[in-house]
């Protein structure tokens, strides 16, 4: 088979950019020649498989304790950019795009099986405040390092009200199960 390199398909053809060292047309060929992903892909594939297995877990609890409801939400919202934001990762690393799409149907089988250990598990003491510590663990180490990095006067205020909406939507729904007769079966 034919060996691709750069010095022999990618000459200079006038242009002066970055592009120049690194040379798409030769990632592409060799991309083509190996069929291999690059690592970045590998790796998100792990944590999706792993971060549906914590939504599932999630639904499963709250579907036992009685709020699987609000919590579908929850995950519903959360879940719909995630997905998309992971299917461009995984065609930006190198996967076609119907293989990423087959690999983020593969790794919803992970929320599948959370979904079933939150429902074993759900009476074992302390299962609520290990999923939540989940989510506040996402929110500190993904979330608000990217927040910080606009420091315009607007920006900050518009996040600041998004954060304040999704308190009071939480505590909205907290005084629904409260007053609601059969909102919440516990």
């Amino acid at each position: 088979p034919h060996v691709f390199t750069c010095e022999e398909d990618c000459r200079p053809r006038g242009r002066k950019n970055l592009y120049h060292d690194i040379c798409q047309r030769c990632e592409a060929l060799l991309k083509r020649a190996t069929g291999l992903a690059k690592p970045a892909a590998y790796l998100n594939i792990l944590a999706d498989v792993l971060h549906n297995f914590s939504d599932g877990l999630a639904l499963g609890v709250g579907f036992g304790k009685g709020h699987g409801v609000p919590t579908t939400l929850a995950v519903f919202f959360h879940e719909v950019p995630h997905n998309i934001a992971d299917f461009a990762i995984l065609i930006q690393n190198g996967l076609s795009h119907a293989t990423a799409l087959q690999v983020q149907f593969m790794s919803a089988i992970g929320a599948l099986l959370g979904c079933l250990a939150g429902l074993q598990l759900q009476d074992l003491s302390g299962m609520e405040g290990l999923i939540a510590g989940g989510f506040i663990y996402i929110a500190t180490v993904d979330i608000v390092p990217l927040m910080l990095q606009d420091t315009k006067l607007g920006t900050i205020l518009l996040e600041t009200l998004a954060m304040a909406a999704g308190v009071a939507m939480n505590l909205l729904l907290l005084h629904i199960e409260a007053t609601v007769p059969g909102a919440c079966a516990h």
